[in-house]
C-alpha cells in the first residue's frame, strides 16, 4: 500500500496564501494593462483588433476566478501554480501578438510571470518559465520575420515600420536575455528572501524560548533577583524578591535603588562582582540579614546595560551560625576543663599520698623527714606550677613586643639549646637554611617557645633519629611588598594521623606519654598574636611540616 504524506496545517496554509497573492497580483497586473489599451485608445486611436485583446483581459478575469473557486479542491499545490503560469505565458503571448508582434511594448509581461514563478514556486523555477518565455516570444518573432505572421499594429494610425531580418532577430536576443537575466535575479534574491527568512524565524524562535526560559528561572529561582538600569531604577525584580523583602513590587519597581532601600550601597560603577551583606528592616518591623551580590551586566560590544543585584535572607543561617559557634565554645571550654582536671589530678594524687605516708609515720612517732617523699612532693608541685603556667600561657598570652629582632639569631638560640639537650643530642640534627636579613618585632622569649616546641614534635616524631630541617624566607613574590616570611618546620618522622589531625590545636589534647597538650595550642596562641599564622602539613609515613606566616620589616 501506498504511503500517503501528511503535510502539516501550516504549511497548507502558507501554500494558500501564496497562491492567493499570485491570483491578486494577476489581476493587479491585468487591471494595469487595460488601464493602458484604455489610454491608447482614447490618446492615439483605435486599436486594429480591440476585440481578442478585450476577450484575452476577459478570460485572465474569469480564470483568476476559476482558481480562487478551485483552490480548497486542489491536492498538488505546486502543479496548480505552475500550470497558472503557463496559462499566463500564452495569454500574454496572445496579447503580444495583437499588441505589434516583435514591436509589441507588452513584452514585459512575460517578465511579471517569470518573477511571479520564482516568488510562488520552488527556487529555480524561473529559469523553467524564461525557458517558455523565449521559446513562445521567439517562436512568435520567427513566424513574423518568415512572413508565415502578421501581427496588426498597435494603432490603427501606425502602419509600422518594416526593420530588416538581422534587427528583429537581434531584439529577440535581447528580450530572450532580458528573461534569463530577470529569472536568474530573481531567483538569487528570491533564495536570499528565503533563507533570510528562516533564518529570522529560527532566531525569533530561539529568542521567544530564551525569553521564556529567562523569565521561567527568574521567576521560581529562590534568591531575591533585581535588575537596574545604568541610572540606578529597578526595572525587573522576581517573586523571591517581594518575599525576602516582605514588600509589593509597586513599591519599589520603577524606583532609583537608593530612593527604594536607602540602608543598600550597590557599588554599581564597578566591573568586578561586588559581595556583601545587607542590614534590611521590612515595613512589618522585621529586621533581617541580607547576604547580596551585585555585578555588571554587558551586551555584546562589552557595554554596561546596567547592575544586577542577587540576595538571600540569612538571619536564621547567622544565628544558627551563633549558636553552632558558642556550642563549640562550650564544648572547648568543657574539653579544656576536663583535660586540665586530668593534668592536676596526677601530681595531686601523688602529693597526696605523700602526705598520707608522713602523716601515718608520724603519728607512729617517727618525726624524721622523709627526704624521698619530700621530694615528690617538691616534684609535683612543681609540675602543677608548670600545667598551671601554661594553661594561663594559653588562656591569655602575655607577648611583650621589640622592635627590629633578628629571626635568624632567635632560630640560631634555639637550636643550639635544642642540640644540648641530652635526650636528641647525636641521633636528631637540625639543619638551617635562613635568609639573614629578616627581622620583625616580635617578643623574642615568646617565639623561642615556640621554636623549642615545634623543635621537640618533630624530634619526638622521629625516635630513630634524623633531620628536622628549618627555613627562613620571604614569601615569594611578597616578601618586599607585603613585609611576610615564612618559616617552616620539616621533618622525616611518621607524620599525623587524619584522625588527630583536627585536633593537634587543641588544648590538653596530646597522643604523647606525659604530654601536656598545651605546646602546639600555645604555640598557635602566640603566633596569632603577632598577628601570624600557623599551618601544618603532613603525610604518614613521610614527615610532617609547620608552616609560620609573620609580619615582617621590609627588607
Amino acid at each position: 500500500m501506498e504511503k500517503q504524506t501528511i503535510r502539516p496545517l501550516s504549511m497548507i496554509l502558507e501554500e494558500a496564501v501564496v497562491i492567493k497573492a499570485l491570483i491578486a497580483f494577476r489581476v493587479a497586473a491585468v487591471s494595469f494593462f487595460l488601464g493602458v489599451v484604455i489610454i491608447f485608445q482614447n490618446e492615439f486611436g483605435s486599436l486594429i483588433h480591440p476585440l481578442p485583446i478585450s476577450m484575452l483581459i476577459a478570460a485572465t478575469y474569469l480564470l483568476s476566478v476559476l482558481y480562487l473557486t478551485v483552490l480548497g479542491r486542489v491536492q498538488n499545490t505546486a502543479l496548480f501554480v505552475y500550470l497558472q503560469l503557463a496559462v499566463d505565458l500564452l495569454i500574454e503571448t496572445g496579447i503580444i501578438y495583437y499588441t505589434g508582434g516583435g514591436n509589441s511594448p507588452f513584452t514585459f509581461l512575460y517578465l511579471l510571470t517569470i518573477v511571479s514563478s520564482v516568488v510562488a514556486a520552488q527556487p529555480y523555477s524561473g529559469y523553467g518559465l524564461a525557458s517558455g518565455a523565449s521559446i513562445l516570444y521567439g517562436l512568435l518573432v520567427s513566424l513574423e520575420s518568415y512572413g508565415v505572421l502578421s501581427p496588426p499594429p498597435l494603432l490603427a494610425a501606425n502602419p509600422g515600420n518594416v526593420h530588416p531580418q538581422g534587427y528583429v532577430f537581434f531584439m529577440a536576443l535581447v528580450h530572450m536575455s532580458a528573461f534569463y537575466l530577470v529569472a536568474f535575479l530573481s531567483d538569487f534574491l528570491s533564495r536570499r528572501l528565503r533563507q533570510t527568512i528562516h533564518s529570522l524565524s529560527a532566531k525569533s524562535s530561539d529568542l521567544t524560548y530564551l525569553q521564556a526560559f529567562h523569565q521561567n528561572v527568574i521567576a521560581n529561582m529562590g534568591s531575591g533577583f533585581m535588575a537596574l538600569d545604568n541610572d540606578g531604577v529597578i526595572v525587573s525584580s522576581n517573586n523571591a524578591a517581594e518575599q525576602i523583602l516582605e514588600s509589593p513590587k509597586s513599591s519599589f519597581m520603577k524606583k532609583r535603588i537608593e530612593a527604594a532601600f536607602p540602608t543598600l550601597v550597590v557599588e554599581s560603577g564597578r566591573g568586578v562582582e561586588n559581595k556583601s551583606e545587607w542590614s534590611y528592616v521590612a515595613p512589618g518591623g522585621t529586621k533581617k540579614l541580607l547576604s547580596f551580590t551585585s555585578s555588571q551586566f554587558k551586551d555584546a560590544d562589552g557595554s554596561a546595560l546596567g547592575v544586577i543585584i542577587i540576595f538571600q535572607d540569612i538571619t536564621n543561617f547567622k544565628l544558627m551560625e551563633a549558636a553552632v559557634s558558642k556550642s563549640e565554645r562550650l564544648a572547648a571550654m568543657g574539653r579544656m576543663a576536663a583535660g586540665l582536671a586530668h593534668e592536676i589530678k596526677n601530681p595531686l594524687g601523688s602529693i597526696s599520698g605523700s602526705i598520707q605516708i608522713i602523716k601515718d609515720s608520724m603519728e607512729k612517732g617517727n618525726t624524721a623527714p622523709n627526704e624521698k617523699l619530700m621530694a615528690i612532693i617538691l616534684r609535683e608541685t612543681a609540675r602543677l606550677d608548670s600545667i598551671i603556667g601554661r594553661f594561663l600561657s594559653y588562656a591569655a598570652p602575655n607577648t611583650r613586643k621589640v622592635p627590629d629582632v633578628g629571626l635568624s639569631a632567635l632560630l640560631s638560640d634555639s637550636v643550639a639549646l635544642f642540640s644540648n639537650d641530652a635526650r636528641y643530642a647525636g641521633h636528631v640534627r637540625a639543619e638551617l637554611d635562613v635568609d639573614e636579613r629578616i627581622r620583625c618585632e616580635c617578643d623574642p622569649e615568646a617565639l623561642k617557645q615556640v621554636f623549642w616546641n615545634l623543635l621537640l614534635n618533630a624530634a619526638q616524631a622521629m625516635p630513630g633519629g634524623g633531620t628536622i630541617k628549618i627555613s627562613l624566607k620571604p614569601v615569594p613574590g611578597e616578601g618586599e611588598a607585603s613585609g611576610r616570611c615564612l618559616l617552616t618546620f620539616s621533618d622525616s618522622g611518621a607524620g599525623i594521623s587524619n584522625e588527630s589531625l583536627g585536633k593537634i590545636f587543641e588544648p590538653f589534647f596530646t597522643t604523647k606519654e606525659g604530654g601536656t597538650g598545651l605546646g602546639l595550642p600555645l604555640a598557635l596562641k602566640i603566633i596569632e598574636s603577632h598577628e601570624g599564622t600557623l599551618a601544618v602539613r603532613t603525610k604518614e609515613g613521610v614527615g610532617t611540616t609547620f608552616s609560620i606566616r609573620l609580619p615582617i620589616t621590609p627588607l
